[in-house]
């Protein structure tokens, strides 16, 4: 068979190299490997089929993203051409590899092609250009089962050969170091790289921020810095439970839907400012009913000519009958005070849709089936059907937002857990903003072990207790 010359040399590897794949990932670089090999010199040398068999030993280093180079030594009791019997070899080649093997792979392609020393009995040397392909079957996360195939082409005549190798691949590696102790520079429990104020000390629920009143909002992020509130209310407390805040509300301690205040009579005048609060009237009248009684009223000034004067209309450039404002949407409560003044909805749900039961029942599907890896923030892929209904859900409800807190058993470290419900609470609240739900529509929280929902001292309340939960809020 014709020698191979330096030019078909160079353009077989050249087309070795053209197969672009990830080899060995760049955490595992090193692999040693050990096979059996089975030889023939007689099919390319025109002669009879000679069965031979060898051991192979050999290194390989990954250098690039793409590329791995090794080195196989090669015994072996092969059947060479022009002598009887069997004569021992020996090899060393230099070889380059490209391959499929990332970290997930289960079989994992190659191809390489390099150049080699070739001696017959100790002595009768030559340069042997070997070239092919194989694969690595994965058994585990650091060994493989090893098949490959190779065509060898010598500088010498009648030593051309094919070779095929069976055997066992492991990539080298060894324990991970032990972690830096966490940088901490205002000394307050949060490591600098988790604290969004490095330099202030602050509660780990306020991310080592300032938390005056401590809701779990940082002051700076708290439209009510010394009064202890809540998430949804953007850290305001709301004591009446009426939909407006007590720092809006003139009646805190009463709930009412105009403007927090009752209003008996349904008037649109509160009860406190009703001369009538049990009979409806105007506003002009005081909440009273008007009484057909001639009397001279001053001339007053009524821009959207509603029947009440600007002096008294709180809405005065728009007509409506709620103390002078419109109901755009007909729910029967004005604009002003309707979280959702363009969706019909119930009053007693300040203006909007009641979320439906089998709404709230998907959400506590979703709270119950959000999985991650154990120990991380990282969701299983289980996970991303399951918070894509939430997608639909805000659809569903468009004057909605969706608050996502997280939460832990009470087993390890109080600020590990609490950095844990935060980032995955993050997790899902990024995955949701991937899927296109916009940031001004979610909120996301972690409370640690802070607020368990069941015993932590059995397994099935631990388990419980480690969740995600979803709600559909109005603020």
């Amino acid at each position: 068979m014709s020698k191979l010359t330096p030019l078909p040399f160079a353009l077989i590897l050249l087309l070795t190299f053209s197969y672009a794949a990830e080899a060995q990932n760049k955490s595992f670089p090193n692999a040693i490997h050990a096979k059996l090999n089975f030889m023939d010199y007689g099919v390319l040398n025109d002669e009879d089929f000679k069965l031979g068999q060898g051991f192979e030993v050999g290194y390989f280093r990954n250098i690039a993203p793409f590329l791995n180079v090794g080195a196989p030594i090669k015994f072996g009791l092969a059947k060479l051409p022009g002598t009887e019997g069997n004569t021992f070899t020996t090899s060393v080649d230099l070889v380059a590899q490209l391959g499929n093997m990332n970290p997930e792979a289960k079989v994992a392609p190659y191809v390489f092609g390099g150049g080699g020393y070739f001696v017959e009995k100790f002595k009768n040397g030559h340069l042997q250009f070997p070239f092919g392909a194989g694969a690595n079957f994965r058994v585990s996360r650091y060994a493989f089962v090893n098949v490959q195939a190779e065509m060898r082409i010598s500088s010498e005549e009648n030593r051309d050969n094919l070779q095929l190798g069976v055997g066992f691949v492991t990539l080298l590696h060894k324990s991970d170091p032990l972690p830096k102790q966490p940088v901490d520079t205002d000394g307050d429990g949060t490591p600098d790289n988790l604290d969004k104020c490095p330099q202030a000390s602050g509660p780990a629920s306020a991310l080592g921020c300032p938390d005056s009143d401590g809701d779990g909002l940082t002051d700076a992020e708290d439209q009510c810095p010394t009064e202890a509130g809540t998430l949804e209310n953007n850290g305001c407390p709301d004591t009446d439970a009426d939909g407006v805040l007590d720092k809006d509300d003139p009646c805190p301690d009463r709930a009412g839907r105009l403007k927090g205040c009752p209003d008996a009579d349904n008037d649109g005048i509160a009860d406190d400012d009703d001369k009538c609060p049990n009979e409806a009237g105007p506003q002009t009248n005081k909440g009273c009913p008007e009484k057909k009684v001639e009397v001279q009223t001053p001339k007053v000034t009524d821009r959207d000519g509603d029947g009440i004067p600007d002096t008294e209309d709180e809405c005065p450039d728009k007509a409506g009958p709620f103390g002078g404002c419109p109901d755009t949407d007909g729910d029967g409560l004005a604009d002003n005070l309707d979280k959702c003044p363009t969706t019909p909805g119930l009053i007693d749900n300040f203006g909007c849709p009641e979320v439906k039961k089998e709404t709230k029942e998907r959400l506590a599907f979703v709270t119950k089936n959000v999985q991650f890896e154990t120990g991380s923030a990282l969701l299983t892929r289980p996970s991303y059907a399951v918070l894509d209904e939430l997608k639909g859900i805000l659809a569903q409800y468009p004057d909605y937002k969706l608050s996502v807190s997280g939460h832990t058993d009470n087993i390890g470290n109080v600020d590990n857990n609490l950095r844990l419900s935060q980032e995955r609470a993050k997790a899902c609240h990024d995955y949701l903003i991937l899927k296109g739900i916009t940031p001004d529509r979610l909120r996301s929280a972690g409370f640690g072990d802070q607020q368990p929902i069941a015993d932590n001292n059995t397994a099935q309340g631990r388990e419980l207790n480690r969740r995600v939960e979803f709600a559909l809020t109005l603020d």
